[in-house]
């Protein structure tokens, strides 16, 4: 995707314009469209289904692009995220700064150590899931969930109510790979899941530094960045249930 003189003058009027909220548009036939931008926090962005809808009556959509005020255009973990679920080239201008970068496609994905939290799709549930499916090569369902689900008596339980339809049984002991469900904090629901990994904690879908420990878990705590860990006295009072993928063996 390469951006003209007039798409970078046009994308960073329009980022004038919406400043200090985030722009944007896409790109139809090396022209830029401008969408009205509905997400509910000022830094982030999501098009309005109408304005998407009209784009795509007009052409093939070549690029999706956005502003970061007041920051660079470098790419967040979510951006690169979401680069590869719309399976599109994003541009991305920093505002005020006259700065573009243009991101094609390159199969990113999130590491499973080290991985930044977003509530959503990239959390404790996620890593359970990326694991899954980069480690055993099982690949799970995955379902909407609302921030602070597990606050209120109103919601239900996600881990104790699903854990049974994503296709896993509760165990005495736990294995390789097994999900470990806990309650961290005082909580209406069990509300965080951990991977048990054993003896020496080593992953084979990424380099892994070696970890000492008898007993390692892998997890994505609340706000943090994901780790491996020692199982040990303060993980085994919270745990409720421990469940493993019935075909997993």
């Amino acid at each position: 995707m390469k951006l003209t003189t007039k798409l970078k003058k046009a994308i960073h009027l329009h980022a004038s314009e919406i400043y200090p909220a985030e722009c944007c548009g896409v790109i139809v036939d090396n022209e830029y469209i401008r969408c009205r931008n509905v997400a509910e926090h000022h830094d982030q962005f999501e098009i309005h289904h109408e304005d998407l809808a009209k784009a795509e009556d007009l052409g093939e959509i070549q690029a999706y692009v956005h502003s970061h005020p007041d920051a660079t255009a470098r790419a967040s973990d979510y951006d690169l995220h979401q680069i590869e679920l719309h399976d599109k080239p994003w541009v991305i201008c920093a505002y005020p700064d006259l700065e573009f970068q243009v991101y094609e496609l390159c199969g990113y994905k999130a590491p499973l150590v080290g991985r930044n939290y977003y509530h959503g799709w990239q959390d404790c549930y996620s890593i359970v899931r990326d694991f899954y499916e980069r480690e055993l090569g099982i690949k799970l369902m995955d379902f909407e969930r609302q921030d602070a689900w597990w606050e209120s008596k109103e919601n239900k339980s996600l881990y104790l109510d699903g854990f049974g339809v994503a296709g896993f049984v509760e165990v005495d002991e736990p294995q390789y790979g097994d999900v470990l469900l806990c309650r961290v904090g005082r909580t209406e629901h069990v509300n965080h899941a951990v991977i048990w990994l054993g003896d020496n904690g080593m992953l084979k879908s990424e380099h892994t530094e070696p970890c000492i420990g008898s007993a390692l878990i892998l997890h994505h705590p609340y706000g943090r960045k994901s780790c491996r860990e020692i199982y040990g006295p303060q993980w085994q009072e919270r745990v409720a249930k421990v469940v493993r993928y019935a075909q997993k063996n």
